[in-house]
């Protein structure tokens, strides 16, 4: 197990459902341990849509 998905399993553990990012060669190693970790991966067109959104999806929790 890589580093990259070891981080994806530990994200689900503590109850992360979705994850927010701007695919890049410096996360690389995440996105291949998402789809195993049972994580969902959503790319906005910038990195403030990232923030907004995941703000938005912890609102709906709490």
């Amino acid at each position: 197990m890589s580093c990259g998905e070891a981080l994806a399993h530990l994200l689900a553990r503590h109850g992360v459902r979705h994850v927010f990012d701007i695919p890049g060669v410096h996360n690389l190693e995440m996105y291949r341990g998402l789809h195993g970790a049972g994580l969902v991966h959503i790319s906005p067109r910038h990195e403030q849509g990232a923030v907004f959104m995941a703000d938005g999806s912890v609102a709906q929790i709490v």
